[in-house]
């Protein structure tokens, strides 16, 4: 089993707000966002490999991050654009032909954690294609015009995507010849064939940074988690 990670930096989802600030440049106590999801891919052996995708802005802090903190396993740093899609297909790329399975992370998600890395992976490789994810523990509601109330959904089949999401190399490739935007999940364009996606437990504490408060919540809880330590 050979399996490669492909590191979205860049993309109007990995943005906070409408500013036009890359969160993987931000920084999160002594590190930039994006090391930290880097760094705890490279402590996973199951991974081989990884690509980062960045603006082309940024390739330069991308180049010296990944020489700054050590990071080896950085085999390709690769020039992207707002569009989740294309990046992907940059990325593949420079994905090796002998690769079996590919992990696609959001690099706005720093407190990835080795056990959901591993976990998704092995459903991954099982199932041909799996996405960590936590159950909803708030009521659901679907809103219709004016914010209506259109329907009441049951929390307990509702699950809420994360990354990172694993695909076997041909799940993912048949993917990426499919047709639209991929704006938030990398497995939505499968939902419309009849390719089984999986569903792995992942961890709350893995939050996305999409806004300033995100990063402030980000924040306080890398400054906690540091004080345990």
């Amino acid at each position: 089993m050979s399996v490669w990670a492909i590191v979205l930096a860049c993309g109007k989802d990995q943005e906070i707000g409408s500013s036009g600030v890359d969160v993987a440049f931000l920084t999160l106590g002594t590190r930039p966002v994006v090391a930290r999801s880097i760094q705890t891919l490279e402590q996973n052996p199951l991974i081989e490999g990884i690509v980062l995708v960045v603006r082309k802005e940024r390739m330069d802090s991308a180049l010296h991050t990944v020489r700054a903190f050590g990071c080896r396993k950085v085999s390709a740093i690769v020039s992207g654009s707002p569009v989740r899609l294309t990046n992907l297909k940059s990325a593949m790329e420079r994905i090796p032909e002998e690769t079996t399975l590919v992990l696609i992370h959001e690099a706005a998600r720093p407190f990835l954690t080795d056990e959901v890395i591993t976990e998704t992976i092995k459903a991954g490789k099982r199932y041909g294609a799996a996405v960590s994810a936590v159950r909803s523990s708030d009521a659901v509601k679907l809103a219709g015009k004016g914010q209506a109330v259109a329907k009441s959904m049951d929390r307990n089949i509702v699950w809420l995507a994360q990354s990172p999401q694993v695909f076997k190399i041909d799940v993912l490739k048949k993917m990426l010849r499919s047709t639209g935007k991929l704006l938030d999940d990398d497995s939505e364009l499968l939902s419309k064939t009849k390719q089984e996606i999986h569903l792995v437990a992942g961890s709350s504490g893995n939050m996305k940074i999409r806004t300033p408060d995100d990063l402030q919540i980000a924040s306080a809880i890398f400054s906690v988690a540091r004080k345990n330590h």
